[in-house]
């Protein structure tokens, strides 16, 4: 009987046995979850006997068209791995200028370390013509709820680079102060209420209130599932998590205009050396700053080049 014939399908992931006839799910103990992972994979239906008994049938015998299986999406992360690095830093280019013109509020770059997006953002807002100091400021380091109400007032109009600054994201009051700083309004207003009077380092009081009309640049190494959702929601965000071959890749398309004054020979036998070492040991460290070490070694002419630099990018 049609009432008793089951096909698998998969419901959010979890495989079920759903009646061909009714369209009801059967009971969890009907049909063992063996013989419904054998079905699918087979493409056969279920029939089930009056005693219990379950038997699998091809599907194209009983006559059931089989609900199609859904289709296997890519991961975006498959995606970025694929990624030339030109492009995502290109991109972050594009992105920081966005922020630099006053077009969007924030942008959240993340990524491992030694890949260069601290120069980045610096160097592409300067070719903007803004200067450091009077028009951007850079801020590296630890920094408390209090310390990024100071910051921000002192800077209120200014873009303002935080670099390796991870403790505002674990920090709830300086998540809410990031909030209304980050927020699409047209007028951003900031408040710190407290029962103690803030001042800044040359001892004058900070209001309680101020209109923030300045930009944020975050630069960090952590995650970008550890970021608050508010943050994130309200920045653009860009995540530079390099693989080892895109990270040898970036190497290559910077080789030129890193340490202009190593010959091009010292620094791609330095590269070619990083390639050896990485596929002789464990736990060898492949960014640009372990490039730099490697290139000035070659560019001193040791006799014994790869194990100096083995000695630098290699932790004990």
């Amino acid at each position: 009987m049609m009432s008793n014939v089951f096909e698998p399908v998969r419901i959010k992931g979890k495989l079920f046995a759903k009646n061909t006839t009714t369209g009801s799910i059967a009971p969890k103990d009907t049909i063992r979850h063996i013989q419904l992972l054998n079905a699918e994979k087979n493409r056969e239906v279920l029939v089930v006997s009056a005693t219990g008994r379950v038997t699998r049938v091809p599907a194209i015998d009983m006559g059931v068209a089989l609900t199609p299986p859904p289709v296997a999406k890519m991961s975006f992360m498959q995606a970025k791995e694929q990624q030339d690095p030109e492009e995502m830093f290109a991109n972050i280019e594009r992105l920081t200028k966005m922020v630099g013109r006053g077009i969007q509020p924030s942008l959240v770059i993340t990524g491992g370390a030694g890949t260069g997006k601290t120069h980045l953002v610096k160097s592409t807002l300067e070719q903007m013509g803004l200067k450091e100091s009077s028009d951007f400021v850079h801020f590296k380091g630890r920094a408390t709820a209090c310390g990024l109400f100071i910051t921000l007032y002192e800077n209120s109009d200014k873009v303002i680079v935080l670099d390796d600054c991870d403790s505002v994201f674990k920090d709830d009051d300086a998540v809410n102060i990031l909030k209304a700083a980050l927020d699409s309004y047209d007028t951003r207003k900031i408040s710190y209420i407290s029962t103690k009077t803030l001042k800044d380092e040359f001892g004058s009081e900070v209001p309680r209130h101020f209109e923030f009309t300045g930009r944020i640049i975050f630069v960090s190494n952590i995650n970008q599932s550890k970021l608050d959702d508010a943050i994130r929601s309200r920045s653009f965000v860009s995540d530079v998590a390099l693989t080892t071959d895109q990270m040898f890749t970036r190497m290559g398309q910077l080789m030129a205009t890193m340490e202009r004054r190593i010959p091009m020979p010292a620094k791609e036998q330095a590269m070619q050396l990083m390639k050896e070492l990485y596929a002789e040991f464990d736990g060898v460290e492949i960014n640009l700053r372990s490039f730099i070490k490697a290139a000035r070694i070659c560019a001193m002419g040791f006799d014994n080049p790869k194990m100096m630099i083995a000695e630098q990018i290699i932790p004990a």
